[in-house]
């Protein structure tokens, strides 16, 4: 199982989305994080599906990360 994982996380490495950024990394995560921040404020006009879903996860994912820890305080 370990041979697998290993293998899966050197294709991910190897892949890229329309940012030019590794899926699920943290760079990627910086940029869409910024990107909703921008859309957020309404200092950048979007478009529905403007975010993909899997950047959408992403944000909630680390929203409750950052909710979490703030309540462990």
């Amino acid at each position: 199982m370990s041979n697998l994982r290993r293998r899966v996380r050197k294709l991910e490495a190897q892949l890229d989305d329309s940012t030019g950024l590794t899926p699920n990394t943290k760079p990627w995560l910086v940029y869409w994080l910024e990107k909703y921040r921008r859309l957020a404020t309404g200092e950048e006009d979007g478009e529905p599906g403007c975010i993909p879903l899997v950047a959408w996860r992403a944000i909630v994912a680390h929203a409750d990360q950052v909710e979490i820890a703030i309540d462990a305080q």
